[in-house]
């Protein structure tokens, strides 16, 4: 093994995590600053593998979303917020202690598996409202700790995420929900 092995393999993984956030949308900022890559590299990255193909990436412009309040506007999209989250709380990207954990600049272990969480998390809500981009901001926001917080309902056991700035704290998404359908208790509290 030649010493210079360890270098290329870093970047293979950086340009192997640059091509998955590519696929998924991400900004140039936030490919930027999970690998380190600079920005022509990731324009050509993109213009070499993405662009002409047959099912070309779109690719956004202007810098990532900070506003948490979207996150948790609806019942619908605190949901789906709460469902991210413990996604990042089951691969340890964040933490109900502080401080949150390693670094994300630069980190291309925990980029991969940001990248597994939103994979997992397009499975399970298939028709979501959340991007990547949203997803991203959600990450970065639960790990400065000062704007959004999960909770789990003592009626249906559903975690959610909330605005910690918010009084008074927001109800259960889930049972706010099926209160505005009509059905009465949410299916965890029923079954019960």
């Amino acid at each position: 093994m030649r010493a210079t092995d360890d270098r290329y393999r870093g970047e293979q993984a950086k340009f192997d995590l640059a091509m998955r956030l590519i696929e998924h949308e991400a900004r140039t900022g936030t490919i930027r600053y999970l690998t380190g890559l600079n920005d022509d590299r990731i324009r050509k990255l993109y213009t070499s593998y993405f662009k002409y193909g047959n099912q070309p990436v779109r690719r956004q412009r202007g810098r990532s979303p900070t506003r948490i309040a979207p996150l948790v506007r609806t019942p619908q999209r605190a949901l789906e917020s709460g469902v991210f989250a413990n996604l990042l709380l089951a691969n340890g990207l964040i933490s109900v202690e502080q401080p949150p954990g390693p670094p994300l600049k630069h980190n291309v272990d925990l980029g991969l598996r940001l990248c597994e969480c939103f994979e997992t998390f397009c499975v399970l809500v298939p028709r979501s409202s959340l991007s990547f981009e949203w997803c991203w901001n959600l990450l970065v926001s639960m790990r400065r700790g000062d704007e959004l917080g999960i909770a789990r309902c003592d009626a249906c056991s559903i975690c959610y995420v909330f605005d910690i700035l918010s009084l008074p704290r927001s109800a259960c998404p889930a049972c706010l929900l099926f209160e505005q359908r009509g059905d009465g208790a949410p299916p965890l509290a029923a079954a019960g």
